[in-house]
């Protein structure tokens, strides 16, 4: 891995690399039926920080319930990745859930993001596609009332 600068927020801590983290699955990241690759990258909302979940702190049906209890689109599926994959990549993962909160937000248990602020766009479009790879590769991850996602692969 390059030296890259690393500037961790107010409650905010690495993840460390033996950790699988959780992405839910929403239909705006289908295209076609097909799920994209961007589903792995970053968007406008996010500002660089796509979000996931630790599973050592939430399973993959408790990150998926809470998702589609609070969210504003709704899981179809749950995909994940190892911290170990995500650093080959050269970014991070960080955990924020000790971060402070603006009153009127919440933020899901065992809550963390890929760290996307720092890359240029054409870096994370090939990062997102390996990542995107990788989470194909693994498949979904079971939870309940997933249907709808087994035309994905």
């Amino acid at each position: 891995m390059t030296d890259v600068a690393l500037q961790l927020g107010e409650g905010e801590t690495l993840v460390p690399d033996g950790e699988l983290v959780l992405r839910q699955i929403c239909g705006w990241m289908l295209q076609g039926g097909a799920l994209q690759t961007s589903a792995f990258g970053s968007s406008t909302a996010d500002a660089g920080m796509p979000s996931y979940s630790r599973e050592s702190v939430a399973s993959a049906q408790d990150a998926r319930d809470w998702h589609n209890e609070h969210a504003k689109s709704e899981s179809i599926a749950v995909m994940g990745l190892t911290v170990a994959e995500i650093l080959e990549e050269e970014v991070f993962v960080i955990d924020d859930t000790a971060a402070p909160l603006e009153p009127d937000e919440i933020r899901a248990p065992g809550h963390c993001f890929i760290d996307y602020r720092e890359t240029p766009k054409v870096l994370e479009r090939s990062i997102r596609f390996r990542l995107f790879q990788k989470a194909t590769e693994r498949g979904l991850i079971p939870t309940v009332d997933q249907a709808e996602a087994s035309t994905l692969f």
